[in-house]
This record gives C-alpha cells, structure tokens and sequence, in this order.
C-alpha cells in the first residue's frame, strides 16, 4: 500500500505537471473510482486551475480554484503519472494538461477512490480531522500519551490517529535502523529510545522520497521492481549490518521483516 512517501513523490510531480494550470479535457474511464462524487461535477472542477496539491497522511488533496478540492486515496495500488496516451492500462481518470500531456490516475487493484469537496465538506472529512500529526510534528510526551503501555508499538505507529502516513513498510525499516524487536510493546521503550524514533521519523522519510522520485511511484511489490529498502521483503538475505539471515513474523496482524540478530 502507498505510505507516506509514495504520496509524497505524487504530490511533488503534480507541483511541477498541473500547479496553476487547467485541464482541457477530462475522461472519467472507470466512474467505480468516484465516492460521492457526480462525474460532471469533477470534470467541471478539473478545468479550472490546481492552485497546490497537499499530502496529509496518505491522502492526496489537490486544491483548485473556485474552492473546490479533489481528494485521492490510492488504497493499495493507485498512482497518478504523467502519459501521451489517456487511457494505458489500469487507467481509471485522466485529465489533459496542455503542454504537459496527460495525468491518469492509475490503478490496478481499482481501489482507489478520488471524491471531491468544497471547503466545508473538506473541514469536516473524517478521515482528515481524526488523523493524528505528520512523522515530523511528534513528541515523546505525544506519544505517551497515545500509547499505552501494553499496547504493541507497531501497533500503535499503524493507527492513523496516532501519527498519519506511517505504514507497515517503514515500521520494519525503522525498527531495523533502531534495533527495536518487531514485538516491542511501548512500555519497554524508554524516553531516550521514543526520542530516537522520533527523530528517524523525517530523516528515514526523507531519504525514501528523495530514491523514489520519478514520473511513476513504483511499488515493491510490483515486477522489476528494485527493492530500495534494507529489510523489508529480504527475508533470506543477509543483515546488511551483521551479515544474519533476515526473517519475518506476523505481528499486529502484519508481516514485519527483520534481523533476529540485531533486534533480539
């Protein structure tokens, strides 16, 4: 599933491909990816102007003139790319930006959902106003608070409401980088230790984002991708720190990959 960084990525394209100019023409090829949402009413919305785009969480909120904002949510597998052609495989919405050449939200799995929204509906989007700060807007005392002790830690970085754009993806990497164990409750993790995620959070972001920009966010999970990450589906190869033979384990309900050396 796209975390915070392949967001991100997105978000960076659309700056540069669509900020301060319209579409000229749209087609809304699969109507499934609308969620309360008329399809004359994004078309009519898509020709004016992106005045910015902005990443909160996972979600994707493109702003445009006139008050009107379109949220996208890529679920497990949408994307949006620039292409010459309106409609390549997976396409399920394009928008022709003049210059640029087409914006298609792709997605495979069908997913994904775009809904759009004045400022009032905006305000009030439950999956906005419940989410919890940014990676790089956290606290010890923050968390503390929303962490109870027994609570698995893995767990508790997974909730939305607790810090927004984290996913099962960057647990492991960052659980790698800090030598936590995969199953480590939030009790057992001192404020010294709370301290150092904390300050991992935006330094190990920052780094996916800066390897991952392209025209086209790639998942690990698609063919020929190049796995960029140290541990997460290396299960079988060596630690890159101590040489162990990287494993995995169900925890939360979710695989985590790890080095049972380094994180005892």
């Amino acid at each position: 599933m796209p975390e915070l960084a392949e967001v991100e990525v997105v978000r960076r394209n659309l700056e540069t491909w669509w900020q301060g100019r319209a579409a000229s023409q749209i087609c809304i090829i699969d109507e499934d990816l609308l969620e309360d949402t008329a399809p004359d009413d994004l078309e009519e919305a898509l020709l004016r102007p992106l005045k910015h785009p902005h990443r909160r969480g996972k979600y994707l909120i493109c702003h445009l003139d006139g008050g009107q904002s379109v949220v996208f949510h890529f679920r497990m597998t949408g994307k949006i790319i620039r292409c010459d052609e309106a409609a390549p495989k997976y396409a399920r919405l394009s928008w022709h930006i003049p210059t640029v050449g087409w914006l298609v939200f792709k997605d495979q799995r069908r997913l994904g959902r775009a809904q759009l929204f004045n400022e009032e509906e905006l305000a009030d989007y439950e999956p906005l106003r419940k989410m919890g700060p940014e990676p790089g807007e956290l606290t010890v005392e923050y968390l503390r608070q929303k962490c109870s002790d027994r609570r698995l830690l893995k767990t508790a970085l997974l909730d939305q409401s607790v810090v927004a754009g984290v996913g099962n993806i960057a647990i492991s990497e960052l659980f790698w980088r800090l030598r936590f164990a995969p199953e480590v409750k939030c009790g057992h993790v001192d404020d010294d230790e709370m301290k150092k995620l904390i300050d991992e959070m935006p330094r190990y972001f920052d780094e996916i984002i800066a390897r991952s920009m392209a025209d086209e966010v790639m998942y690990v999970e698609e063919a020929n991708m190049q796995n960029i990450f140290q541990v997460y589906r290396r299960d079988g190869e060596q630690c890159p720190r101590c040489g162990a033979p990287i494993d995995k384990k169900t925890v939360g309900g979710r695989t985590s990959y790890y080095c049972p050396q380094c994180q005892p």
